[in-house]
């Protein structure tokens, strides 16, 4: 007799405890130990901290904020919140309230999204929070969570009862708190089981924060639906020494990950800089790569530095998803790699229409292959106005399904604008080309100059080849200057103000003006510190913008 499929999130542990009980989840500390709990003893922490959370007048349908240092307090305390109807809200822990710090912005416009909520953080944190001025009474240090001295109650859930409030990345505005039910979830997960044909028997090794929709839904409910090990690094732990997560993809034979550009690039970086080590990790079948326009060049280089080690080409699984649809939209199929189409730029930028090269060249755009929408999840590509554009033709990615939030929490205006007529308005450009989509960026992230589009990334790219700048350290992006009365495009790069940057820059404003015919006369060094990212690595171009506008960097330069 089949097995019914699960319509809560209660249900996922309960069934795991019950049938996998000598699975569980590691959690890999930076000292390489690894603290495991198997299925049972996950539930019965969780059903301890719930008892200890109701006893704090925390019930059913409340939401609280969890800003918690590692994946070993993140995650029993989560599994609490789900078994008792409790709404929780997954941030970075901010280090500081007292200086400049990305975590601690959002956690600020979080606060004011949600409802004067209760916030649960660890120990390490709780006098920076007492700081920040927010009421003590609010806060809850997760050391002082009393011990169980009653039975908990577990209520009743239905499918469609909110369950978690998953928080946007921000890579184009402030954070918006995307409200998803337990059906949402279940119904995406499902999905991605069957995209990638996830089993007991696979072993994940994830890096990538809980409070990012990867690492939460891919690596942690994902892999307990299925009752199958998994481990998580703490991301800190993996910024600090990339090689942390090929011991570990080594060690434990992993089967599927995953890693943005963002995560290829440290790891690019710390092959240059440190000696390799005797890894196998041809054991993976599963590497996902997505969360931000793929980098051709990032990811190429990723896979000939672990090539040596078994990592096999066909393994890189590029996807298209976001948060709104809880994760994931589209897929290829499984075990054919990366495929990488070069495009015509001129017919992309200027009619935006998708025109295959015979080979990659100066005047062509490399793009990955995403491939189809997964499971329940449609998909289609509109123009301004939401009419479906033809194939090969540029326009907004719009998507529909179970997974999609109904829309943005206290938001009225934006889950408008976001959300129409059952379809999510993506913010994403790209189009479909032989049923398979191709992602060219985000609206926001368009330079427009002189009736051409120019895609922010595809700029950046173009240097890096160029210059051999490291990825990450050139962010390129536009703004209108009320003074000249017209749209400029500014570069950031990471250096001093030396005779050395300035030829740099120098360089960088002849190779546009001559190949592409883009003035560029707008440079701004800055410090890898000052560009800001999400939780997942994407740039935060606005923000760099913002603070240009507003004369943080006075020592820009005009040529």
């Amino acid at each position: 007799m089949k097995k019914q499929s699960p319509e809560t999130l209660p249900e996922l542990l309960i069934n795991a405890a019950r049938d996998y009980p000598e699975q569980g989840v590691g959690f890999i500390r930076h000292d390489r130990t690894v603290g495991f709990m198997t299925y049972p003893v996950l539930l019965s922490r969780a059903r301890e901290i719930l008892s200890g959370i109701q006893q704090l007048g925390i019930g059913r349908g409340e939401t609280v904020i969890l800003s918690l240092d590692t994946a070993e307090e993140i995650v029993p305390v989560l599994w609490a919140c789900f078994l008792g109807g409790v709404v929780p809200a997954l941030l970075q822990p901010p280090v500081s309230f007292s200086e400049y710090n990305p975590a601690a912005e959002k956690a600020g416009k979080v606060l004011e999204v949600l409802d004067n909520p209760k916030v649960i953080l660890s120990h390490t944190h709780f006098g920076a929070w007492r700081s920040s001025g927010i009421p003590e009474t609010k806060l809850i240090d997760i050391s002082m969570i009393p011990a169980p001295d009653r039975i908990h109650c577990i209520p009743d859930a239905d499918p469609g009862d909110k369950v978690l409030i998953q928080f946007s990345s921000g890579s184009t505005g402030d954070p918006k708190g995307i409200i998803l039910t337990h059906r949402n979830i279940l119904v995406n997960v499902a999905d991605i089981i069957q995209g990638i044909e996830l089993k007991n028997s696979d072993i994940s090794v994830n890096w990538m924060p809980l409070y990012h929709d990867m690492g939460l839904f891919g690596f942690q409910i994902t892999p307990v639906f299925v009752g199958m090990t998994h481990y998580l690094i703490n991301p800190v732990d993996f910024v600090k020494n990339p090689f942390l997560w090929l011991d570990f993809l080594s060690e434990k034979k992993c089967t599927i990950t995953a890693s943005p550009n963002f995560g290829q690039m440290l790891v690019n970086r710390y092959f240059a800089r440190k000696a390799s080590k005797k890894w196998d990790i041809s054991s993976i079948r599963v590497l996902f790569n997505g969360a931000e326009p793929i980098s051709v060049p990032v990811m190429e280089e990723f896979l000939e530095c672990l090539k040596p080690f078994g990592l096999r080409p066909e393994a890189m699984f590029p996807a298209y998803g976001m948060a709104e649809a809880t994760l994931a939209v589209t897929f290829g199929p499984l075990m054919r790699g990366a495929e990488v189409v070069s495009f015509l730029r001129e017919p992309l930028l200027k009619q935006g229409h998708a025109v295959p090269a015979g080979s990659s060249g100066p005047g062509t755009m490399d793009l990955v292959n995403l491939g189809k929408p997964i499971g329940n999840t449609e998909l289609r590509i509109t123009d301004e106005n939401g009419q479906a554009v033809g194939n090969e033709t540029i326009g907004e990615i719009r998507v529909k399904g179970d997974n999609v939030s109904a829309g943005y929490l206290n938001n009225p205006e934006e889950t408008g604008r976001s959300f129409r007529r059952e379809w999510l308005c993506t913010g994403d450009l790209g189009f479909i080309r032989n049923g398979n989509l191709f992602v060219t960026g985000r609206i926001k992230d368009i330079i427009f100059i002189n009736g051409t589009n120019y895609y922010a990334h595809d700029l950046e790219n173009t240097i890096i080849r160029m210059e051999g700048i490291p990825e990450g350290r050139i962010v390129m992006a536009g703004c209108f200057d009320e003074n000249d009365g017209k749209d400029r495009v500014i570069v950031f790069l990471v250096g001093s103000d030396t005779p050395s940057l300035r030829e740099t820059f120098v360089r960088i404003k002849e190779f546009f003006r001559k190949k592409t015919g883009l003035t560029v006369e707008t440079f701004v060094p800055v410090r890898s510190a000052d560009i800001p990212r999400t939780s997942s690595g994407k740039i935060q171009r606005y923000k760099l913008v913002e603070r240009f506008l507003s004369g943080t960097f006075p020592a820009f330069l005009k040529l």
